[in-house]
């Protein structure tokens, strides 16, 4: 287990790393380190309580898949930095995180803690109980989008000022790395902390790698115990996640010395973005996809991008199923509704779905995206026309 960890360490150019069976537990950990609730004395902890506070953007993980674990086990509160209103002209499309983000957020928490912030010696945001930062990369929720790299680095530096810890949420960091073209110490150098998850872009069983400092990781083993994440059965996990760690990354096929089974060629992350953003852009100019159906963002940035589509899930369904029997291609396979509150659903959307070009799906040819696209967005725009009131 210790080989995996600092493999993965050295990779990422930080200090040391710990395994764990889970993202959350991961970063709720991460939360309860950077807190330093211990530290302070029993007394003064319950009137602090309140203060207790990360800040992340509104469409975070912990904010929306985890059952508030940061609230129910780490006691925390999350400070949302919003980016809906920041669209400008980009009808629906809703930005990435950006440095004037964290900086307005930055301003509004000093103004509203003004007077436990004049109470401390350091006069910084993190003394008054704003303890971490967290920034994802990419924005799962935004489709992949990719926060400006010179934000990146300008909010560490604001960070580091405040005296608030700088953590990067980084499940889907090897799809960030491509997206980016820096390499994964590259990504890494500008947090205190990192966590990547193995299960998805690299196919894995469950698992999650927290790295940082060499005292951050040995607080971290503490706190895993505690959380009952140091299974005896956990091996098992650790060897399929660090096997896929090698395919994928390091680009072989041993773990420990011991040889495995697999493919000998993986799609690297880069060649299945690079795929990505040839298909994207050959179904729009070759197709009738823009006049149904948007892309967002527009072009993709990582190797997944959020699909929108000019009709209801049941008819987009039951066109996708009529070309699987007629062409044998299958154009996306789970699909959500729009509510109406939705701001798409004003221009016309009903239905979205995720596209992400994969190990799998990467291998089909371009052509035959591009086939079914087109046979698709006009059996779509048809069944649109056919439903619009005659005059």
């Amino acid at each position: 287990m210790r080989e995996f960890e600092a493999e993965v360490a050295e990779k990422f150019g930080m200090e040391d790393a710990i395994f764990m069976p889970s993202g959350t537990m991961a970063q709720s950990i991460m939360l309860l380190i950077n807190l330093k609730k211990e530290k302070m004395d029993a007394e003064l902890l319950p009137r602090r309580a309140p203060l207790m506070r990360f800040a992340c953007h509104h469409s975070s993980h912990l904010l929306l898949w985890e059952e508030e674990s940061y609230s129910k086990l780490a006691g925390m509160n999350a400070v949302e930095m919003n980016t809906e209103k920041n669209n400008g002209n980009n009808e629906f499309r809703v930005p990435a995180l950006s440095l004037r983000d964290v900086e307005i957020c930055f301003d509004s928490q000093r103004e509203k803690y003004s007077e436990e912030i004049a109470a401390t010696e350091s006069n910084t945001l993190g003394e008054s109980g704003l303890s971490t930062l967290m920034i994802e990369l990419p924005h799962r929720e935004l489709g992949g989008k990719l926060p400006p790299w010179d934000d990146v680095i300008s909010i560490g530096k604001l960070c580091k000022s405040e005296n608030i810890r700088y953590h990067c949420d980084g499940a889907r960091i090897f799809e960030a790395s491509a997206g980016y073209k820096k390499n994964l110490a590259e990504l890494a150098e500008p947090f205190d902390s990192m966590y990547v998850s193995f299960y998805k872009g690299l196919g894995s069983m469950s698992g999650a790698m927290l790295m940082g400092s060499k005292p951050f990781c040995e607080e971290a083993r503490v706190w895993q115990s505690r959380f009952g994440g140091n299974l005896y059965s956990l091996m098992p996990y650790a060897i399929s996640c660090w096997a896929g760690f090698r395919h994928h990354v390091s680009r072989t096929k041993s773990v420990a010395g011991y040889e495995y089974e697999g493919s000998t060629s993986p799609l690297s992350f880069d060649e299945k973005f690079e795929k990505l953003l040839r298909v994207t852009d050959t179904i729009s100019k070759e197709t009738e996809f823009n006049n149904i159906a948007a892309f967002d963002p527009p072009i993709p940035e990582t190797n997944m991008v959020h699909v929108y589509l000019k009709g209801s899930v049941s008819d987009c369904e039951a066109i996708r199923d009529d070309i699987v029997g007629k062409y044998n291609i299958r154009v996306f396979s789970r699909i959500r509704d729009l509510s109406s509150s939705d701001k798409m659903a004003a221009h016309g959307y009903g239905a979205y779905f995720e596209w992400t070009m994969g190990e799998a799906n990467g291998m089909i040819e371009d052509e035959d995206f591009v086939l079914a696209w087109d046979h698709f967005t006009s059996a779509l725009r048809r069944s649109i026309e056919a439903e619009e009131p005659q005059d």
